[in-house]
């Protein structure tokens, strides 16, 4: 099973994909930021768990005994009648692919935001009852918190009822149907955003993204995300299935990171690996064009000697790089040919840096 992360972590920021019509979860407790178990009476949840809640997946018996040591993964876990639920395929690229796909999009538009957005696979999202039994366990695709600088998590499981909820939780149903009963928990557990995909044309349903977004009325499915401004549904299915990418997806993730940044005041310098390559780039640039300068005037100095030389090598453009400039032009008028020029450049090199050529 996966453990989750103590991994320090930011508060709240605050369908179906044939388009077949997607009813809104509405309920008690829909207008409010947070959840107060109100799923559930002073027995259980409203009403009890049944196989059919969990297409494309299997029950089975596994006790409260046994749930830190399970090593699968799992659907869905209720604590009172100790039933496991698990999806039916073997774990697939067609599955897993998607949902780690999501974490290296955030970290590119994380990098061109200027600020961090945290990913966790496959996480635990625990309920507890109030003597504080474990009174369900559920595990998303992938979850995001927008804004990882802002709170900590309090144990290696994410409680719906103490923990601050992630932005965006990723639900991949390739072989599976969310819609039946999961989509419901989150609603009821107060998630603000819940994506919904079916990746490929072999999933049990047409391939596309259906994003829901929490309102006042519960859910209803949105063209684009809340959290990720002017991401359109279509655009994110493509970010996470297309490979490669194709220039269209790269300029909508582009838009969306700096419309983010320019929102909450950031820009790509402000992440540390973008401002040093950055500085990386803008250093080679420099030296480059440095290098083009020198070799240009040795070129002239040669040819009015009536020597051609291209110097236009890996080699030579290091060595113009490396060699002032005086020394340079010193030996295109003293070399007698083009071999002995490269020949006095790498003696020269060795004595400037103190190597021998």
């Amino acid at each position: 099973m996966a453990k989750g992360s103590a991994w320090e972590v930011p508060a709240r920021g605050g369908g179906e994909a044939s388009r077949a019509p997607v009813e809104r979860c509405s309920g008690p407790g829909a207008q409010e930021g947070h959840s107060t178990r109100r799923d559930e009476g002073p027995e259980g949840p409203a009403r009890e768990y049944a196989p059919e809640d969990f297409p494309g997946c299997e029950s089975f018996h596994l006790p409260v005994s046994a749930l830190e040591s399970y090593e699968g993964r799992l659907e869905f876990w209720d604590g009172l009648t100790e039933t496991a639920w698990k999806v039916s395929e073997p774990t697939s690229i067609q599955h897993e692919g998607p949902s780690r796909r999501l974490a290296r999009v955030t970290e590119r538009i994380a990098a061109l935001r200027g600020s961090p957005i945290a990913s966790f696979g496959s996480s635990d999202l625990v309920r507890r009852d109030a003597a504080g039994r474990l009174r369900w366990l559920m595990q998303a695709d992938e979850v995001l918190y927008l804004h990882p600088e802002r709170v900590r998590l309090k144990g290696p499981k994410i409680d719906v009822d103490a923990d601050p909820l992630p932005d965006i939780a990723l639900e991949v149903d390739h072989s599976t149907d969310v819609r039946r009963r999961k989509l419901g928990i989150y609603q009821e557990s107060g998630f603000p955003e819940i994506w919904v995909l079916v990746p490929w044309e072999s999933s049990r349903r047409a391939p596309g993204l259906a994003i829901h977004v929490r309102g006042e009325e519960g859910y209803g499915e949105e063209p684009e995300s809340r959290a990720f401004p002017g991401w359109k549904a279509d655009e994110v299915h493509r970010a996470l299935t297309e490979d490669p990418w194709s220039a269209e997806t790269v300029r909508a993730v582009e838009r969306v990171a700096l419309t983010m940044g320019a929102r909450e005041g950031t820009k790509p310098e402000d992440d540390p690996f973008t401002r040093s390559v950055s500085r990386k780039a803008e250093t080679r640039g420099y030296e480059r064009g440095r290098a083009e300068e020198r070799a240009a005037g040795v070129r002239v100095v040669l040819r009015t000697r009536g020597i051609e030389a291209a110097l236009d090598s890996p080699e030579e453009r290091a060595l113009f790089g490396a060699l002032p400039a005086e020394l340079l032009i010193a030996e295109a008028l003293a070399c007698t040919g083009e071999a002995d020029f490269r020949r006095r450049l790498r003696e020269r090199l060795g004595a400037h840096t103190g190597h021998s050529p």
